[in-house]
């Protein structure tokens, strides 16, 4: 039987519990060790009889090493994770995956499109103790009061400020050391009794201590999952916690003394209670001769031998909603963590994205001497220049090149974060930018200049590619419109210019005037169109384009950047939760408004239909629809996480026939 050849980084105590674990599996073998401290990495090595290195790079391109085990602390995990993938080696990696959620986002993508295993590691999900809980819930199931899961991770540390627990820039605090453990075992219990894999904490809440060093020393939390689930959990790194787990429903309950652990330090024995009104009812013992450490190396390696890239027991997408909760978390208790801003995050260095798969293909722009791309992103939807930076970054390396912004986006913050984003990757001349201004109340051509040199200096550039006026106001002639824009224009300010949120009779006859009066006509519309139309406009002031207006639009060779070119999530059968902390989200009451009626929700059946036809999502039906009307048709998207952004890529590269086309777009 093939063996999986494992290397370590990181030898440190449980890289050593892993060494000795490692020698009772039946499909892994240790061979190597990785550490800066040379003579600490050499002793280990001698100690576990296996190669000891001390240049990273000598080690992570071993083709001797098939997976490594990551055991350092939380800071580290991003940054030889993201090495590994790169080398084409497995990952098993501690929990918690990364520091946060974006850091976590680019390992998962990556891993993902190299085909590479990557699994964070919780032990205890791989013990058949946690087996026996989710088995045993159906205890509890014919109980018609609320269950209450509550659980527990504690322990009294008494070290320095320097410490890893206690140093921020290391990761410390207790929610990300044990925090993870009851966090993820109430996710789990929920989605169980809900039939999902995991659930998504419908509120969240969280008090919490914090140490002078910044970390927070203890938390508590309260989950509410749905009307008849919640959970309570709890974490500390300065007292002695229960650490246990007990499930109740009315007088019915199930207690697990020892739910992380499972029973490794009590000689492999551990049990799970279910008791009525107190009293134990029946005692569900699990003796393990194999031990938890071996059980997770063999459950890793035999996911890599099977070419799984991902774990049934702790999924991409249960990690990815893991890291969106800590960090929820620690914002909670107004936790800082260094980490969060660009300066001092390894995303900044890493450049993960030269690494991508470039999906998305160059196409030219009519008018520029630059190479844009099938979609453009909007700079409207980040919540920090870490955000920002890792949505950009991944759009960027998977072929993207066209950037919207606004002078009025994010109250300028959206211009901010791309042109810092620019000017540190260094691509003002591969990119596209869209800008706009002149948004109402200040549609009126004596703001447009002066927002145009303010957006400039947000972004650090020299040339808006391309400029639209962000609103039409109809009180004033369109000459006037053009005539400012035309000043601007000759001095270089701006390259291309268009309008959004033009009717198509004002717009035409601002064309017909520039025509006349030998000014450059508006060769960009920016409105709305989608495969479902606005009934109300989502916004005062927004417009959309029907189909007279598209056919002159492809008569005239004008290029559409349409908006809310996805509907705002009305394809959308279920929101990711990340996309839930964003002050610009459709609420239902708007979908209702916008976008319900008869002829949009028979359009929105025949998506869904097509969509389960060729196993995507309607979305990214949705999308192709757009993107299939016409060359000239360059979607702007919203994602806010990397794999809405991987949807909408992958959405480009669906086919649609001519009479699906047809059966979509239903009257």
């Amino acid at each position: 039987m093939r063996k999986i050849n494992w290397g370590i980084i990181g030898p440190g105590s449980i890289a050593n519990a892993f060494s000795h674990s490692i020698k009772a599996t039946t499909n892994s073998q240790l061979v190597s060790v990785f550490g800066r401290n040379a003579e600490k990495t050499d002793s280990f090595a001698s100690k576990f009889n296996i190669d000891g290195c001390h240049q990273l790079n000598d080690f992570i391109s071993s083709k001797e090493i098939d997976a490594v085990y990551i055991a350092t602390p939380h800071s580290e995990h991003f940054i030889y994770a993201l090495e590994a993938i790169k080398n084409g080696k497995h990952v098993l990696c501690e929990k918690p995956l990364t520091m946060n959620a974006y850091e976590s986002m680019i390992l998962l993508d990556l891993a993902n499109s190299k085909n590479i295993f990557l699994m964070e590691a919780f032990m205890y999900r791989v013990h058949p103790q946690t087996k026996n809980i989710l088995d045993n819930l159906d205890y509890l199931s014919d109980v018609k009061e609320k269950v209450s899961i509550k659980a527990s991770f504690g322990f009294n540390a008494d070290v320095s400020e320097t410490h890893r627990l206690r140093n921020p820039i290391l990761g410390g605090g207790a929610i990300l050391d044990v925090g993870c453990y009851p966090l993820t075992m109430a996710k789990l219990i929920a989605g169980h009794i809900q039939g999902l894999h995991f659930a998504e904490p419908k509120n969240f809440s969280a008090t919490g201590q914090i140490d002078k060093t910044g970390v927070d020393l203890q938390s508590h939390a309260q989950l509410f999952f749905s009307e008849s689930i919640e959970a309570k959990i709890s974490c500390a790194i300065n007292e002695d916690f229960l650490n246990n787990l007990v499930i109740t429903r009315g007088k019915y309950s199930i207690t697990v003394a020892d739910p992380w652990h499972c029973g490794q330090f009590t000689e492999g024995k551990s049990s799970i209670l279910l008791s009525h009104e107190d009293t134990i009812i029946n005692e569900i013992n699990c003796i393990d001769d194999i031990g938890l450490f071996t059980r997770e190396i063999e459950h890793a390696s035999s996911c890599i031998l099977g070419q799984k890239i991902e774990s049934l027991l702790i999924s991409h997408a249960e990690t990815q909603s893991n890291m969106f909760w800590l960090d929820k978390w620690r914002k909670e208790i107004d936790i800082e963590c260094p980490r969060s801003f660009i300066q001092h995050s390894p995303i900044f260095k890493s450049q993960a994205y030269l690494h991508q798969n470039r999906e998305l293909q160059s196409i030219d722009l009519i008018g520029l001497d630059k190479t844009g791309s099938r979609l453009a992103i909007g700079c409207d939807n980040q919540t920090s220049d870490l955000h920002a930076f890792t949505m950009f970054d991944h759009f960027y390396g998977s072929g993207g090149r066209i950037f919207d912004t606004a002078y009025i986006y994010n109250h300028g913050m959206g211009d901010k974060y791309l042109g810092d984003w620019i000017n540190a990757r260094q691509v003002e001349e591969d990119v596209v930018v869209l800008g706009k201004a002149a948004h109402t109340p200040e549609c009126d051509p004596q703001y447009i200049r002066p927002q145009v040199l303010e957006s400039l200096e947000r972004l650090q550039i020299s040339q808006l590619d391309i400029f639209c006026l962000h609103r039409d106001n109809p009180d004033i002639p369109v000459g006037e419109f053009v005539d400012a824009l035309a000043e601007i224009k000759e001095e270089g300010l701006i390259n291309l210019i268009g309008a959004s949120n033009w009717e198509m009779e004002r717009f035409s006859q601002a064309r017909n005037y520039a025509v006349e009066n030998g000014r450059e006509p508006f060769s960009v519309l920016s409105n709305n169109f989608s495969l479902a139309e606005m009934i109300e406009p989502v916004w005062p002031g927004c417009v959309g384009v029907n189909d007279d207006f598209l056919e002159y639009l492809i008569e005239e060779k004008i290029m559409l950047f349409p908006w809310s070119s996805q509907a705002r999530g009305f394809f959308i059968k279920k929101k990711e939760v990340i996309s839930s902390e964003h002050f610009s989200n459709p609420t239902l009451d708007e979908e209702m408004r916008v976008w319900h009626y008869k002829k949009n929700l028979k359009r929105r059946q025949a998506c869904f239909n097509l969509a389960d036809q060729k196993n995507v999502q309607p979305i990214q039906i949705a999308l192709a629809y757009v993107l299939h009307k016409s060359n000239l048709i360059f979607p702007l998207i919203g994602p806010r996480s990397i794999s809405e952004s991987n949807s909408s890529i992958q959405a480009t590269q669906i086919e649609l026939t001519t009479a699906e086309l047809q059966a979509l777009a239903q009257d």
